[in-house]
């Protein structure tokens, strides 16, 4: 057995040992060996008591980038901790698997931002054509935050074919809805967009108007 290799089995080893500490240290070295035969240790190891060690569990699967990693990391986007959701939507975006892809529009639902923001790059970097689609679907949801998030999420992945969806949501009924429509609209940068962006100037709230000020300034740039 290599020298690497008994590395690993002892560091794996120590992914159940009695000390969270040594636990979640153990997993942030496997995920610097970057080892595929850590996976089957690292994915247990995201279902620890410890926050601390799912989290770096969920680091070190992004870290080694395998597929054989995804039902694991796509069940820590449930995780109760929303540092562990965010690193395992971070990781998924670096295995850029398109299985990931039904997982990751589901968790458009995730109440957190940062979270959010992961998952959208993630998409981004798996297949923005593949994940457009259920984005532009999504903007139609009947919870707001839903709406609001899709529309976030299609301003990290620029795409015309947004374009209507999101002049649609920029009349939505909710604040935060417009207020990231005009956003995406701004990234995508469309011509089209500049009539209802002008009319977006004078909406009730501040942000959505500041916001469409802004798309504006970046299309007529």
């Amino acid at each position: 057995m290599s020298i690497i290799l008994k590395e690993i089995e002892r560091l794996v080893k120590g992914l159940k040992d009695s000390d969270e500490y040594v636990r979640e240290r153990a997993a942030e070295a496997l995920g610097k060996i970057g080892s595929e035969a850590a996976i089957p240790g690292l994915l247990q190891a995201l279902e620890d008591s410890d926050k601390y060690v799912r989290w770096s569990a969920a680091e070190a699967l992004g870290k080694i980038g395998s597929e054989a990693a995804i039902p694991g990391l796509l069940q820590a986007l449930e995780d109760s901790d929303w540092d562990i959701r965010r690193d395992a939507a971070e990781a998924l975006g670096n295995i850029a698997s398109e299985a990931a892809i039904p997982g990751l529009l589901k968790a458009l639902e995730d109440s957190d931002e940062y979270v959010l923001r992961n998952v959208a790059v993630a998409l981004g970097k798996i297949d923005p054509e593949a994940a457009i689609p259920g984005l532009i679907k999504a903007l139609e949801h009947s919870d707001y935050y839903v709406r609001s998030n899709a529309a976030y999420a299609l301003g990290k992945i620029p795409s015309e074919e947004a374009v209507n969806g999101l002049l649609q949501a920029l009349k939505d009924s909710d604040d935060d809805v417009r207020r990231n429509a005009a956003y995406a609209l701004g990234e995508i940068g469309s011509e089209t967009a500049i009539p209802e962006l002008t009319k977006a100037l004078e909406d009730s709230d501040y942000y959505v108007s500041s916001q469409a000020a802004r798309a504006l300034g970046k299309i007529n740039h």
